[in-house]
């Protein structure tokens, strides 16, 4: 798999933060954690794509077969060393995972619509797939502002909105499941601070500064 085509790569100061060392990153999973105990257990198969460092997992404590999807070496090293497996995958495997997780990483791959695919091929009927964390394009925040501060001109290939992903998804054959639009209690929620500047930015003030607001995000569940 070429790096340049399918992956953004990031340079080592990336995954500085990206060893449980995040208290942010620390209550968002706790969020999502919750998400994904609604609809499968954690001793199951699972491949994590674009897994990092592997703290996502190490967070939720799996203890299936854990399988992972990393173009970094030093972050694939880590991961390694955290128990994921990087011998199967869902370009390789047909049939073969409980559970796939895109977790703030569908917009980096440039072709996403393949990887979507890819998954369900890849998983056992019954399977879920999560995407989460993913910036949502069709949220107030980004039509007015025509950004988001989950998304990067120069790491992104695909602008998710939840009505494209999801028809997306429903073509590929899953069944939609639920959609969460994380805020409150996500670890980036600030409320006073958030909305003050939001009303700021409106009357063209502190235009580049990234804030969180409700709708900028969403988690999506789907079921083979």
């Amino acid at each position: 798999m070429s790096k340049k085509k399918y992956f953004v790569d990031y340079n080592k100061n990336y995954f500085l933060k990206r060893n449980l060392n995040d208290p942010k990153r620390i209550k968002s999973f706790s969020y999502e954690k919750n998400i994904l105990k609604k609809f499968t257990k954690f001793n199951s198969t699972v491949c994590d794509i674009g897994c990092s460092t592997g703290e996502f997992l190490e967070f939720l404590k799996w203890d299936g077969k854990k399988f992972g999807m990393e173009i970094n070496n030093g972050a694939r090293n880590i991961a390694i060393k955290r128990g994921i497996n990087f011998e199967k995958n869902i370009l390789t495997s047909t049939n073969f995972f409980n559970v796939i997780i895109f977790r703030g990483t569908i917009q980096h791959v440039d072709q996403p619509f393949l990887y979507l695919e890819k998954s369900y091929d890849a998983l056992k009927k019954g399977g879920y797939l999560f995407i989460l964390a993913t910036p949502d394009i069709s949220s107030i925040y980004y039509r007015l502002f025509r950004s988001l501060p989950a998304l990067d001109d120069n790491k992104n290939f695909y602008l998710p909105s939840f009505n494209n992903l999801t028809n997306i998804a429903k073509r590929c054959g899953f069944k939609f499941v639920q959609v969460d639009y994380p805020y409150f209690n996500s670890g980036y929620d600030n409320f006073m601070f958030d909305y003050f500047y939001f009303f700021l930015k409106l009357f063209g003030l502190f235009k580049k500064k990234k804030i969180s607001f409700p709708g900028n995000m969403m988690n999506l569940v789907f079921k083979k």
